[in-house]
């Protein structure tokens, strides 16, 4: 569209203030921020917003700390992760995400952690490893603002709880001393694919590990299961096997990558490897018996 309207807010009063008009009018926004999954959408004619409201010059932070939790702003890039000093200590899944990012050094310094989670795509790394990290998600409006879990803001498969007049200003990430180790494994199917099934692993203090799947649902799946069940393959298999059983087969993810049945079946083998890796980090003095 020759005639399509382009704003940069530089607060986010701007930001909401462009949203709240676009929808006045009846119109229809994209809210850009590194554009590595907006723009080829754009290239390719799958959306065709009547606004486009580029964040790039909103005046946030991309990390900072506040009162025991570490938050990311709009522009918190993969590579901004990899670049903070403190991020492998205060973030250590998305740190461990960041580091195996698909696309090289163009898609980890461009692609925005709230930018995948806003897409809520089932394959991307980003929302399950908020999932893990137990984040919560700040959006705005010209109404106000509100929060909630991340796994409350993943509604569904592409279907995050965000109104037309709203955007995601921050993720808060709360610091849990009580998580010790952690571990992330992805299952690929070639170098510059997307996941096809992720996993995420926390081990807490008192030995049990807190495994969020990606891939395998339409949303990130979040299990606490005992030390003895995390490092043993048969056993997490069967406690995995058993919880899916609740589920329905249209329940399981597919695209084009793969179909519900294999992304179910491989659900363990990317939980144990995960969950192996963790527990190789556990500090001196915790190592497993």
């Amino acid at each position: 569209m020759s005639n399509r309207r382009i704003v940069r807010p530089r607060t986010v009063a701007e930001a909401t203030h462009a949203l709240a008009e676009v929808e006045a009018r009846g119109g229809r926004a994209l809210v850009v921020g590194g554009g590595t999954i907006a723009v080829p959408l754009l290239t390719r004619r799958e959306v065709d917003p009547t606004d486009i409201v580029d964040l790039g010059d909103l005046e946030i932070p991309r990390m900072w700390h506040d009162e025991g939790t570490v938050r990311l702003g709009p522009a918190a890039s993969y590579q901004s992760l990899l670049d903070t000093p403190c991020a492998e200590r205060s973030v250590p899944l998305l740190h461990l995400m960041a580091k195996g990012i698909t696309g090289g050094i163009q898609i980890r310094s461009q692609g925005t952690v709230i930018g995948s989670l806003v897409c809520a795509r089932p394959y991307s790394d980003a929302p399950a490893v908020l999932v893990a990290h137990a984040a919560q998600v700040t959006l705005a409006s010209s109404r106000g603002t509100r929060t909630i879990p991340a796994g409350q803001f993943l509604a569904g498969p592409e279907q995050p709880d965000l109104r037309p007049d709203e955007l995601v200003t921050e993720v808060i990430i709360p610091l849990r001393p009580e998580a010790v180790a952690h571990g992330y494994y992805k299952l690929k199917f070639a170098e510059s694919s997307w996941p096809v099934v992720t996993c995420a692993c926390t081990v807490l203090a008192d030995g049990t590990a807190e495994l969020t799947l990606g891939g395998v649902l339409g949303v990130p799946w979040r299990i606490h299961v005992s030390r003895g069940v995390a490092n043993d393959p048969r056993r997490l298999r069967d406690a995995l096997e058993d919880r899916m059983s609740a589920f329905a087969e249209d329940d399981f993810w597919a695209d084009i990558r793969a179909d519900g049945s294999y992304r179910r079946r491989v659900a363990a083998t990317v939980a144990s490897r995960a969950s192996r890796h963790a527990f190789a980090r556990l500090p001196s003095g915790m190592e497993q018996p």
